[in-house]
């Protein structure tokens, strides 16, 4: 991609070039695209010989659709993540959780009234190595599984008849491609805590268009301050036929309410085989309405080309026009607004479906963590899908993308060349989406593996990578382990682990950006050890080391502390919003084995844990969302019989009554007066409690607005 206009402290911009034509709702139907999703695909795990070959008897394999993987359990029969990848125990060299090679087939047709125009089979992602082949001849290959690609198939299509798709999917550990181990059989730092899920696991599609395409469209918006509000659009348009052509493009920019703003002219001539760039301005944008995370206004770009006096393809895109700082040591402002940051990562690893999440999760688990108040996603530890993206443009949530560079760097030339080309096509598929804010070169790396040397000269080229493909965003990196390394990107993250890995909650004192901040809960782990925020605790102490009420005190401490701190730093992104699969080594002692236990929900996407409550209660307000909810619905048999115990209720409202039954005997009026800092939580201490009800019902100017009841196990009810 050509440079863009370098903007230092003001950065704007935005969105993923989403191609129309392809339904009944499409804006011009000169595309054709549907999915193969639910095709007759067949699933066999192993090398196959001659499985590409149309052939092939494929009668035993496993029915399947997609998306599919082969490690979560989305088929029902494979699903050996929880196993780990090893047998640690007994045969530290027998693979447990299978990674390598497995094969895909299906059937598609493409009509005869097709012929003359170009086919192509597009792939969300499939992991970590795909080959591609359409009745038996070789159609390409992609190393990286997080990013989309294609591949022109017009030449090995019959049409009017059945063709036959094989794909090898192949999640292997492999030096040339990230994520990479230096050593998977051992524990962190050489093993990286998530799991490598292989297979097709995103949509798979088909398009027919004409010769003559729309490949990408980059819509680069400038404003900022008293400047006025400008756009640059850049669409990429290539001749696939064997004649030259004289192309028109006509650019419509349609502001959020769909009316037109400018329409652009633009000619060229493209060769045959040729591809052109054309560079199309507009200055006179109107009356600018911001993208912010309460107004997510995304405006939208239709780009149509012409030859012969005819129209032959259409490209729907979208942008968002915004401005942000976002430096350490300093508050964040977005668009003039000084916030915080209040962050959360996300894994895209599911109970029973493990990667193979269907559109309509991704758009779930995006608004459970805007349900919860997050204005900030870090996607870790790779790109996400397309949905999850478009989810957060139209929710108002900024997202963190990186690659998936975590934990071993390798020297083999090829790594870095795979991750160059990684970063490019995540720049490139998410270049528009107003929500993205930052791109990330890598996480925890290097840990293991390269030199500090090889690991400076890798991150100083991701860089410039990055760079040369969007000068809009700044480029980050987390937890890197050389001062050297950290100085390479924009703005620096580290982790911040105080109060869990090591040290006490008290030494938590942010400047930076900070990526990971939390702790393990297990969701019916409870304790009624008293915890001080200057002492420091081991793992050794469970059950309160990994109970919800000590997880509370890590959560409450931290995110007490940074929303004082606004003015100081930009924020911080607690880590995580799910339990996800962990197979590595030293995660099979965990409550549950070879499960990162740190989400704020449990790996269903369901079930919240007492912190999910804390954070709405912070960072929702009442007259938006009010909620009361009492601690713990998962501690039902705390009272064995009537005795006195501290009870806490987190709310956002004025205030909270707690009863001891449905509304009569009452414990009494609390304002928020507790917590590790006094302000995060309504407590009654020492609640004499006798009956087997607690309820809460939370006051907000006046009135009653919220409400939550626990019955307990074993206490008798109020006569």
């Amino acid at each position: 991609m050509k440079k863009r206009l370098t903007v230092t402290k003001i950065i704007s911009f935005l969105c993923i070039a989403l191609v129309v034509g392809f339904g009944p709702d499409a804006h011009a139907k000169q595309r054709v695209r549907f999915s193969i999703n639910t095709t007759a695909w067949k699933f066999k795990e192993g090398d196959v010989k001659n499985a590409s070959k149309p052939a092939h008897n494929d009668k035993d394999w496993l029915r399947v659709t997609i998306p599919h993987d082969f490690n979560g359990g989305s088929d029902g029969k494979h699903f050996d993540v929880f196993k780990g990848r090893f047998d640690f125990k007994n045969d530290p060299d027998k693979r447990m959780m299978y990674t390598g090679p497995a094969w895909y087939r299906t059937e598609f047709t493409i009509e005869e009234q097709h012929k003359g125009k170009r086919v192509f089979i597009e792939f969300e992602a499939v992991s970590l190595e795909a080959r591609v082949w359409v009745n038996g001849r070789d159609v390409g290959r992609h190393q990286g599984g997080y990013t989309a690609f294609s591949f022109d198939i017009t030449d090995q299509i019959k049409f009017g008849t059945s063709n036959v798709l094989a794909v090898r999917a192949d999640n292997s550990n492999n030096p040339k491609i990230a994520p990479w181990m230096k050593n998977e059989k051992q524990a962190f730092p050489f093993s990286f805590d998530y799991a490598i899920y292989g297979g097709i696991y995103r949509d798979v599609w088909i398009s027919v268009t004409d010769p003559v395409k729309i490949e990408k469209v980059f819509n680069t918006p400038l404003t900022g301050g008293q400047a006025p509000t400008s756009l640059t659009v850049e669409t990429r348009v290539k001749n696939y036929s064997k004649k030259s052509k004289d192309v028109e493009l006509v650019t419509e920019i349609l502001d959020p309410q769909h009316k037109s703003v400018s329409r652009l002219t633009s000619k060229k001539t493209i060769p045959a085989g040729g591809t052109a760039a054309f560079t199309q301005y507009e200055s006179a944008m109107g009356d600018v309405q911001y993208w912010d995370v309460k107004h997510p206004n995304i405006y939208t770009v239709h780009s149509t080309i012409s030859y012969d006096g005819k129209a032959v393809d259409d490209y729907e895109s979208v942008f968002g026009v915004r401005y942000f700082t976002y430096a350490n040591n300093q508050a964040f402002s977005l668009n003039g607004k000084k916030f915080l940051l209040r962050g959360i990562n996300r894994h895209q690893d599911m109970e029973g479906l493990g990667y193979a999440l269907p559109n309509e999760q991704h758009r779930a688990d995006a608004r459970i963590m805007k349900d919860a108040g997050f204005n900030f996603v870090r996607h870790a530890h790779y790109p996400c899908d397309p949905e999850f993206t478009k989810a957060c443009d139209e929710l108002g949530m900024m997202l963190w993308l990186e690659i998936p560079l975590t934990g071993s760097t390798s020297d083999d030339p090829a790594f870095l060349e795979n991750c160059r080309t990684q970063l490019t096509e995540m720049i490139e598929q998410h270049y528009n989406n107003p929500s993205v804010v930052v791109w990330g070169i890598g996480n925890e790396s290097d840990r293991s593996g390269a030199s500090e040397a090889v690991s400076n000269a890798v991150f100083s080229a991701l860089v410039k990578t990055a760079k040369a493909a969007d000068q809009t965003r700044p480029v980050t990196g987390c937890n890197f382990v050389y001062e050297s390394n950290q100085k390479i990107v924009d703005v620096y993250s580290p982790q911040d682990w105080s109060g869990w890995y090591s040290g006490s909650v008290s030494e938590y004192k942010p400047a930076s950006i900070i990526g990971e901040y939390g702790a393990d809960i297990h969701v019916t782990n409870h304790t009624e050890q008293k915890f001080r925020i200057d002492s420091n605790y081991t793992a050794a102490q469970k059950p309160g080391f990994w109970s919800q009420e000590y997880g509370a005190l890590i959560h409450e401490y931290k995110v007490s502390l940074g929303e004082s701190r606004a003015d100081e730093f930009p924020g911080h992104c607690v880590w995580v919003a799910f339990d996800f699969a962990s197979p590595r080594a030293d995660r099979i002692s965990n409550p549950l084995p070879f499960m990162n236990q740190k989400g704020l929900l449990l790996h269903d996407h369901t079930t919240k844990k007492d912190a999910y409550f804390f954070y709405q209660s912070t960072y929702r307000t009442a007259d938006e969302y009010p909620m009361v909810h009492i601690v713990s619905h998962s501690w039902t048999d705390r009272w064995t019989q009537p005795a006195k115990k501290d009870v806490w209720v987190y709310s956002n409202c004025d205030s909270v009554e707690l009863f001891n039954d449905l509304g009569t005997v009452s414990f009494g009026t609390r304002t928020k007066n507790a917590g590790p800092r006094g302000d995060t939580r309504f407590q009654w201490d020492m609640a004499d409690v006798k009956y087997n009800v607690l309820f809460a019902q939370g006051w907000f100017k006046n009135q009653i607005v919220a409400r939550d009841t626990i019955v307990l196990q074993h206490l008798p009810a109020k006569k």
